[in-house]
């Protein structure tokens, strides 16, 4: 449709390959770390063991077990499926509504996609930043904490 050849396309393809090995590294590392934790329990065991110390607190520590998740999977989307579930039984035992926090799960997974490891190496990469993904996230980190 563009006109390009099938030898310009994986020329190209090639090319993206070799600009962009340390982003493709980094992101398919996270995701098979975050699939680890979360098929062996050990993301589930975070949370329960954070429900159990904050007892009537949760709520103060729903955001960052959001945040959390988000760091892990790189995903609000996935933080939510891994931690939907928890969000509501949690909210059913404490007497809370289960809706505020669903929300402060979501908020928390915005939040936490600041500190994404898999987000900051694609916007490196997209910036053609490669190599400074440390210092990008030590400039991201103050907002991290504020929020």
């Amino acid at each position: 449709m563009q006109g390009a050849t099938a030898g310009q396309m994986a020329e190209v393809f090639i090319w993206t390959l070799k600009k962009y090995r340390k982003t493709i590294l980094t992101i398919c590392s996270v995701m098979a770390v975050a699939k680890i934790m979360s098929y062996s329990g050990m993301i589930s065991d975070i949370a329960k063991f954070l429900v159990a110390a904050a007892g009537p607190l949760y709520p103060f520590i729903a955001p960052l077990i959001g945040a959390i998740g988000a760091f892990v999977t790189g995903s609000g989307t996935s933080t939510c499926v891994l931690f939907g579930d928890l969000q509501s039984e949690t909210a059913a035992a404490l007497g809370f509504h289960a809706e505020w926090l669903a929300a402060a799960n979501v908020m928390g997974a915005g939040i936490g996609k600041m500190v994404c490891p898999q987000g900051i190496a694609i916007g490196a990469g997209a910036i053609n930043a490669v190599g400074s993904e440390s210092k990008i996230l030590s400039s991201v980190l103050k907002y991290f904490y504020f929020m």
